[in-house]
């Protein structure tokens, strides 16, 4: 039998939350042994990372495109709107990938493991990774982006949204795009199954992503999405199918419900990106939530402290996503409205602040002023403020599920990875068991 090998840390993903906590950690002069898997590291360029920021944000360097003007556009109201204090980002997933990895390749305390993760378990002093090709590694903790915790439970959730999307960046013929002005939302009026818009990032004056986003239940067929951006640039820009080439696309799906906060796979085990609650409920965005937590736990772990547990948004700032997230879900018409009186009526940049929850009570009361209120007061009578809770009651079943895990009583009733191939299934089973059984032994 192989020995189990050990480290201080594993990170378990090498997506955009994984990389990110190896890089704060590397920038922190972490010294610890730390080993990075995944199945592979060959850096995709399938996505685009937007967020607002400063000037100095870390990864302003490596910014595919920044903008400091933007235009908006919902029912009757279109204006271009300046960016004062914050600048948008634009980051490839190919230049991220390939920058933070040629600096983990420097560092001596860093192993990057190309193999299939299978399962994780732990107890109140270690905690264990298993490979599909039987390999086990230990660690003081394991921080994964790979899969949901066994207790999670998606009928939990009251509003389960999706902001679903399509993108193709195209090379027109002619010059046709104002490279210093990105479209952040043109509302689409005539879509009635959700809350869409056309979002477009002009990276050349002959060149641009265009994507169509929806927030709804269910996806579109591909050839939908790719039906409405072609209507859309001919409408906006003249341009048929003759007058551009396709260079690459872009798909899509991201939770946009009130799921309960689910920090921890189990002891020792904690949860990171989309998987951890990361991604903002209302918006989308998740790029600066993450690097904001990598950076306090790389922190914590470079003074030889527990590192902290990811924690959710305030209550006010989930009660008001949940209260958005009723108004998208039932409402389509209001949710225009709600947009419109917001972008009208608000700087951007304090728009800006307020997604990011760094305002104050009395900022956030400015903001929700300048929005069509209707809505939100009908929404208040289903969930009324200081009555509505957030994963009480989830938490705590969460917590006498953790326990019978660190007991390893119900290690073989864990998901494996919803990507596994389902025709292989029945192949690998006797496997499995076995494997999952040296786990058990090796952390007991």
């Amino acid at each position: 039998m192989p020995e189990s090998k050990r480290y201080d840390i594993i990170i378990a993903g090498a997506g955009l939350s994984g990389l990110s906590l190896a890089w704060h950690l590397v920038k922190k002069n972490y010294t610890g042994q730390i080993l990075l898997i995944d199945n592979s590291f060959a850096p995709n360029n399938h996505k685009t990372w937007c967020f607002w920021g400063k000037k100095d944000h870390p990864f302003a360097d490596i910014a595919h495109r920044t903008w400091k003007n933007s235009l908006f556009s919902a029912l009757d109201f279109s204006s271009e709107l300046s960016l004062k204090e914050h600048i948008y980002f634009c980051v490839k997933e190919s230049d991220y990938k390939e920058t933070i990895l040629r600096t983990l390749q420097k560092a001596p305390n860093i192993d990057l493991l190309e193999e299939s993760i299978l399962d994780f378990s732990s107890n109140s002093s270690k905690a264990a990774l298993i490979t599909k090709d039987s390999n086990i590694y230990l660690a003081d903790y394991i921080f994964q982006s790979i899969f949901m915790p066994s207790h999670y439970d998606p009928s939990a959730r009251k509003y389960p949204l999706i902001q679903h999307f399509l993108g193709i960046e195209i090379k027109t013929d002619e010059k046709v795009f104002d490279k210093k002005t990105f479209t952040l939302m043109d509302v689409d009026s005539d879509f009635n199954d959700g809350f869409a818009f056309m979002y477009v990032l002009p990276f050349k004056k002959n060149r641009a992503l265009v994507e169509y986003t929806i927030f709804s239940a269910n996806p579109l067929k591909k050839k939908q999405y790719k039906k409405k951006i072609r209507s859309y640039l001919k409408e906006k820009y003249g341009l048929t199918e003759e007058n551009y080439s396709i260079k690459r696309q872009e798909y899509g799906e991201i939770p946009m419900d009130d799921r309960p906060h689910t920090p921890l796979y189990s002891s020792r085990i904690m949860n990171l990106g989309t998987v951890g609650g990361f991604t903002k409920p209302s918006t989308g965005y998740t790029f600066s939530r993450v690097h904001k937590y990598s950076k306090k736990c790389a922190q914590a772990l470079v003074k030889g402290v527990v590192p902290p547990i990811p924690t959710a948004s305030s209550y006010r700032f989930r009660y008001y996503d949940l209260l958005l997230l009723r108004v998208l879900a039932t409402n389509v018409p209001d949710s225009r409205k709600i947009f419109r009186y917001l972008f009208k009526n608000s700087p951007v940049d304090r728009i800006f602040k307020f997604l990011s929850e760094e305002t104050n009570f009395l900022e956030d009361l400015m903001v929700l002023a300048s929005c069509y209120y209707p809505p939100f007061l009908r929404a208040l009578t289903v969930h009324p403020p200081l009555i509505t809770q957030f994963d009480k009651d989830y938490l705590a079943q969460s917590k006498h599920k953790e326990l019978k895990e660190d007991n390893f009583e119900d290690l073989e009733q864990r998901p494996y990875s919803s990507d596994k191939d389902s025709s292989q299934d029945a192949e690998l089973e006797s496997d499995e068991i076995v494997q999952k059984d040296r786990l058990n032994e090796t952390v007991s």
